[in-house]
């Protein structure tokens, strides 16, 4: 490879995980608020002792 085509392949390679780190961040930003709710909804179900399956009906 020339000089050159490396440089374009480095460009390439940098772009891709800056996508990467991007859709990563993304995710993890979505996992926390989910979390979150989870653990709202959670909490409303220990305090009014609702039991899981009860809840679901089985």
């Amino acid at each position: 490879m020339t000089y050159r085509e490396l440089e374009i392949e480095l460009m390439v390679v940098q772009e891709n995980n800056s996508e990467a780190e991007e859709a990563f961040s993304k995710l993890r930003q979505d996992y926390h608020e989910h979390r979150k709710h989870t653990d709202q909804l959670e909490s409303i179900q220990r305090k009014r002792e609702i039991l899981f399956l009860e809840f679901w009906g089985w």
